[in-house]
């Protein structure tokens, strides 16, 4: 029988899984590290605990561990080098997140090509744009950028992406450029989308050089993570934007004094795109799905390439 440790999981949730055959504990921060010595799976839904709790340490203890699952998306935290090199199936919360994150990146633009910034700060506002014939470039389209596309298509918007893995050959996206392609795909864009998985290769994609390439009173918006953007580069090349829409930042949060807390194009939300009225149920659903498939012996769901970092 399996044991599988939980992390961060509710007594109703724990109780409902107890109907599995399997042997279930639960752990924290406190005794990890001896809880995990005799389990063959750990399931955090708790991301405070799994930041503090997945280190080198605890992978060595984990001499039977077969499998990692983070509820969230970004999992640049936990690739520590004993779990990179280790023979542990990771898996996370992709896919199960694009909704509420897709809603988000538009809320954002519309934010802003709308002037509804400028209204509430009762702040001089240009004229509001449509969005009909603009282009959209997404950076990143996996589960979030891919439904980034399908909303800003719906807005009539044409459709470049860039990514480094080739994306079925979709109605709605009108141009594939891979990563080396970033400057020219740069330069076609009214509006830039950054929902890109952080890993080593991704660091600070988006930098000096990247924003001199971009076209004046274009929008930029982040929903992903703040490290695959220069803030410094952003900072200097604010001006030239017409909306600067953040729910990530780095660091994050900003310092009270950071020169965006008072530019007049920018607005900030708290890295809150990853929450909405149900987020938490998709979350549990697939947390119990792969529970299941881990005890049936099935293959897992959201498998994350721990070399590639997504």
């Amino acid at each position: 029988m399996k044991t599988i440790m939980l992390v961060g999981f509710t007594k109703e949730q724990h109780e409902e899984l107890k109907k599995l055959p399997a042997l279930f504990i639960s752990a924290d921060e406190t005794d990890s590290i001896e809880k995990v010595k005799n389990a063959h799976a750990l399931v955090g839904l708790n991301r405070d605990i799994l930041d503090k709790i997945i280190t080198d340490d605890l992978i060595k203890a984990g001499k039977h561990l077969e499998w990692i699952h983070a509820a969230g998306a970004g999992v640049d935290k936990y690739l520590v080098p004993e779990l990179v090199k280790s023979s542990v199936i990771f898996t996370n919360g992709k896919i199960i997140q694009g909704p509420h994150v897709a809603d988000h990146a538009l809320a954002l633009l519309l934010s802003l090509t709308r002037n509804i910034h400028h209204t509430l700060r009762k702040t001089q506002s240009k004229r509001p744009i449509e969005l009909r014939k603009k282009t959209a470039l997404i950076v990143g389209c996996g589960g979030v950028g891919m439904l980034i596309a399908e909303r800003a298509a719906g807005f009539g918007m044409t459709i470049h992406v860039v990514d480094e893995v080739n994306i079925p050959y979709m109605g709605m996206i009108d141009k594939f450029y891979l990563p080396e392609q970033l400057e020219e795909a740069l330069k076609t864009a009214d509006v830039i989308f950054i929902s890109a998985a952080l890993t080593k290769r991704s660091k600070n994609i988006i930098g000096s050089k990247e924003f001199a390439a971009i076209k004046p009173n274009a929008y930029f918006i982040n929903v992903a993570r703040g490290g695959l953007v220069d803030t410094d580069a952003l900072t200097k090349a604010a001006p030239k934007f017409a909306g600067i829409g953040l729910d990530v930042t780095e660091p994050e949060p900003l310092p009270e004094n950071h020169p965006f807390k008072k530019m007049p194009n920018v607005i900030i939300t708290d890295h809150i795109a990853g929450l909405s009225d149900v987020n938490h149920i998709r979350r549990w659903e697939h947390v119990k799905t792969n529970i299941e498939h881990f005890i049936k012996g099935l293959p897992l769901l959201n498998q994350v390439d721990k070399e590639l970092g997504h």
